[in-house]
């Protein structure tokens, strides 16, 4: 039995979680997930968890249709731009002429126009532990399948892309969903996309479908409200632990109901993570978790019920949600949480994401928890007419 890292790898340097996630993170060649009703061999009737999930955003007039990945661990839209010339940037979609673009040569002046002669700045991140640059570009984006939400952004348009490991992703870029950006607040597409909803609708609701599931593994993204159709329970609403951040406060991690009194009297800080396929924690920490769950090198052992208590409730997920069976024997998808002297200290990925209909409330600086109900959906409610929703893929390396 080993435990298997695979996460998602859109590592931008943008703020410390970001930082604190580079060292685990890596991504190979995507293909999308086949339904598990599809699934007709032995070997393959064990159904796997994606590693990534991605979504549609129009950017530009005329718009352009650009696959992201939504990432509340990063704070603006990064794609890649037509003056890329790198093989991984022509076998994606690049960022094309629009009437409404405004090229910017300053982050620190994020609204003024180049004009001709000007000098120009470039920005220097780091996605999947490879280091790139790009432009800074502003622009109309717009979400859902009518563009029903819009706003105008400040963003990333790469220069350069690398063969591996850009060359074989399904996706085209990431959009990241934190409160706030590094640069400034014109970077920032989620207060760009809010800045007209009305009042009280400043949230984004995710699903994502189950992995045993026999519906597409894929899930959804509402943007200015949620869906009540997808909460099993109630939600439970926890305040964010750390300002401009999806971080919450994790009283304890328990097994079977059992509290592990690891996290101590501050408890511990996790962040909720749209771009991570993994929970994480410290190195410390999580042997004291994986000591006490032995599933056997084919997961037939029962295994425990691991819990985080959040504001006095346990929220708990099966072994199935944590465990996964592969050629390789039984994989855990857990990994460990780089050190790091801010950040967070668990990071709550896709095994806690699938399990629990999550609410980011950006208006009042929190989020809520609900069990998910998976399935079809036979008659949605309709959302609002400021509300945007966005089907997800899901991917697999």
């Amino acid at each position: 039995m080993r435990c298997q890292i695979v996460a998602l790898g859109w590592l931008l340097a943008l703020l410390p979680q970001a930082a604190a996630r580079a060292a685990e993170r890596q991504l190979r060649a995507q293909a999308p997930l086949v339904p598990a009703a599809k699934l007709s061999t032995p070997a393959a009737a064990v159904p796997k968890a994606a590693t990534q999930y991605y979504g549609m955003v129009n950017v530009g007039t005329p718009p352009q249709e650009f696959r992201v990945v939504f990432d509340t661990g990063s704070g603006q839209l990064v794609l890649p731009g037509a003056k890329c010339d790198d093989a991984p940037c022509v076998s994606h979609r690049r960022l094309g002429n629009s009437s409404s673009a405004v090229q910017i040569g300053w982050a620190d002046d994020p609204t003024k126009a180049m004009l001709d002669g000007d000098d120009r700045d470039t920005k220097s991140l780091t996605m999947m532990s490879t280091d790139v640059s790009g432009e800074f570009v502003r622009d109309k984006i717009c979400v859902g399948a009518k563009s029903q939400l819009c706003g105008v952004s400040d963003f990333v348009s790469l220069l350069e892309e690398s063969d591996e490991p850009f060359a074989g992703l399904a996706f085209d870029g990431v959009m990241g969903l934190a409160p706030t950006s590094s640069d400034s607040k014109e970077f920032n597409v989620l207060q760009a996309l809010f800045a007209k909803t009305k009042a009280g609708n400043a949230v984004f609701g995710l699903y994502l479908a189950a992995t045993s599931s026999i519906e597409s593994a894929g899930g959804e993204l509402v943007f200015g409200g949620y869906r009540k159709e997808r909460m099993a329970d109630e939600l439970l609403w926890a305040p964010i632990s750390t300002p401009d951040t999806w971080q919450v406060r994790v009283d304890d991690i328990t097994l079977d109901g059992k509290a592990m009194h690891v996290c101590g009297k501050g408890g511990c800080n996790a962040a909720i993570d749209t771009g991570s396929s993994l929970i994480m924690a410290p190195g410390n920490l999580l042997g004291k978790m994986m000591s006490s769950i032995d599933p056997g090198d084919d997961c037939s052992k029962k295994s425990p019920k691991l819990g985080f208590m959040i504001k006095g409730k346990i929220l708990e997920l099966d072994g199935e949600d944590y465990l996964e069976h592969s050629d390789d024997g039984c994989e855990f998808l857990l990994a460990t949480a780089p050190g790091a002297s801010t950040g967070p200290n668990l990071i709550l990925g896709y095994p806690f994401l699938r399990r629990f209909y999550t609410v980011f409330d950006q208006g009042k600086g929190r989020i809520g928890f609900a069990l998910a109900k998976h399935g079809a959906l036979k008659s949605p409610a309709a959302l609002d007419n400021d509300a945007a929703s966005i089907a997800l893929v899901g991917a697999r390396a």
